[in-house]
């Protein structure tokens, strides 16, 4: 291929890829899991110490990551930050697995780079996983670079490769603890390379590892880890935490209410369809990655590094098996392997392009092309048009688009109160269920509980769930004494029509909303002509 036409096509794969993944960054509300990281990072923006906790909220990368894009948004604290902020650290790292793909050239063929360019750029998946303030595209972006340092010492060892390969590896312990899945793969991937090798090559690849790099790799590794889990050396016990944890998650892979089949991730990429929505399917990278890992085992590859190329094929089919066999299921666990299908589907398209044959040549050109557009067509819908209704197979528990009206009728209430102060909410919900709440009222004094306090006096608005309602009804109109006691009305009551909308924090789990009488008759002196309802 033109090297002119080479360069000019990865750019515009590029400013692709960007526009999918940052057009109406802010528009889909906040996953409870992004709110939780929401408020992590936003407690070292103002200055409190970063402490790992072993039992929930992964490694510290992503929250120490978060403080350099908060400082090129400009936020200083919690209420500084927006969707924004936070979303456009997944979409970097989002661009830097497309830009990395590029250093494989000679591993896989400048044609099979591009064809991977193009797959990763329009994937739903990848786009939507993409602009989601997780973790994940962290571990799966230093997993390639892992990948990718290691077949460059192989074929040159040099002591810059050895620190990829270790800073690599500190930074994917750093950042999730599923971390230990992709490197068993990796080792598995290289055991069975190396058992399909003639002895010839194994004693090659044997004398390429020099122990002083090994031990480079290891000593890297174990500092980059230790700074992070250490907090920069302020918290040493986060390094025995970063241990112990995976005792926490190893429990949890059993026993959990994410506990799906092992077909789980295979029908969200290929084969779903719920209630009246339309079918999504990446179907044609699972016909090409099988058919690239199909040429890369017959040795009948056009381009690339077959070695390489097998290696990734042994990788790919491990971790596919591993997190398939692993009851505990998230949507956003099959980035780790599905990185390594998009990649190959590059090799396939590759293959099929160059058929002997012409009439198969033209009828694989016309099916790429077609899967192609279906991947955008998918794109789009799945990330502007069905980006937080359950008819798109990555929405999982997440926020109901009753949150925002919740907050923006708490916001038109407390714009009422006369107070110095900002107006105080009081949340309790069964479980500590209430997220994304606090990152939703950041701008506010919440108190937060799994009980309904009788120990604070009620606050002008109260959000809780209603099997929670009886023990409210106590703390209003039985705890205070005569003569202190407030009416409360319904916080989501129409003064149209005398009805009460039904709200939902997520699918079936319902909110309840009250504001004290006082409050609420500020409100309707100024929107209606003074209706009012009592509960």
């Amino acid at each position: 291929m033109n090297r002119s036409l080479f360069f000019f096509s990865i750019v515009v794969i590029a400013v692709v890829a960007l526009i999918f993944r940052v057009s109406f960054l802010s528009d889909r509300p906040m996953h409870g899991d992004e709110a939780v990281n929401a408020v992590k990072v936003s407690e070292l923006i103002e200055g409190d110490e970063y402490k790992y906790d072993p039992y929930e909220y992964h490694g510290p990368t992503l929250n120490y990551f978060s403080l350099i894009t908060a400082w090129l948004y400009g936020a200083n604290s919690f209420v500084d930050l927006n969707e924004e902020a936070l979303r456009i650290l997944p979409v970097l790292f989002g661009l830097f697995l497309l830009v990395i793909i590029y250093s494989l050239r000679d591993a896989l063929g400048a044609q099979a780079v591009l064809f991977s360019f193009v797959f990763i750029a329009v994937s739903p998946v990848m786009v939507f996983f993409s602009r989601y303030f997780i973790h994940e595209l962290i571990l799966v972006f230093f997993t390639a670079t892992f990948i990718i340092g290691g077949y460059f010492y192989l074929k040159n060892p040099r002591i810059i490769w050895a620190l990829i390969i270790g800073v690599s590896l500190g930074l994917m312990h750093a950042t999730k603890e599923t971390f230990v899945i992709s490197i068993s793969a990796i080792v598995l991937g290289l055991f069975f390379l190396f058992v399909q090798a003639s002895k010839k090559n194994r004693l090659a690849i044997l004398k390429s590892v020099r122990v002083s790099h090994l031990f480079l790799m290891l000593i890297s590794a174990f500092f980059i880890s230790t700074l992070f889990f250490s907090s920069f050396f302020k918290n040493p016990k986060g390094i025995i935490d970063s241990i112990s944890t995976f005792v926490t998650y190893a429990d949890r892979a059993e026993n959990s209410v994410h506990v799906h089949p092992w077909y789980f991730y295979f029908q969200l990429l290929f084969f779903y369809q719920y209630s009246d929505g339309p079918f999504f399917s990446e179907w044609i990278v699972l016909f090409l990655s099988l058919v690239g890992s199909f040429f890369g085992f017959r040795g009948e590859l056009k381009y690339g590094n077959p070695k390489f190329i097998r290696f990734l094929v042994f990788f790919t089919a491990v971790i596919i098996i591993i997190y398939s066999l692993i009851p505990y299921k998230t949507p956003w666990c099959l980035l780790s392997f599905y990185y390594g299908m998009l990649v190959l589907s590059g090799v396939g398209a590759v293959q099929l392009i160059h058929l002997r044959n012409k009439s198969f040549r033209l009828i694989s050109i016309g099916i790429i092309f077609l899967g192609v557009l279906h991947l955008g067509q998918q794109a789009y819908s799945m990330n502007f048009k069905y980006f937080f209704d359950s008819r798109n197979p990555y929405i999982y528990g997440h926020t109901s688009s009753d949150v925002p009206k919740i907050v923006e009728k708490i916001k038109l209430i407390a714009s009422f109160d006369n107070g110095d102060l900002p107006v105080q909410i009081q949340v309790y919900c069964p479980d500590n269920d209430y997220w994304p709440l606090p990152w939703y009222l950041r701008d506010y004094n919440v108190e937060y509980g799994d009980v309904v306090s009788e120990e604070t006096p009620p606050a002008p608005i109260i959000l809780i769930q209603p099997s929670m309602e009886d023990d409210l009804m106590r703390k209003l109109y039985e705890l205070p004494e005569p003569g202190q006691r407030e009416l409360y009305m319904y916080l989501f009551y129409n003064v149209d029509d005398g009805t009460v909308d039904v709200m939902e924090l997520r699918p079936s789990v319902e909110l309840v909303g009250f504001v004290s009488r006082s409050l609420f008759e500020k409100y309707l002196q100024n929107n209606t002509k003074g209706l009012e309802v009592e509960p």
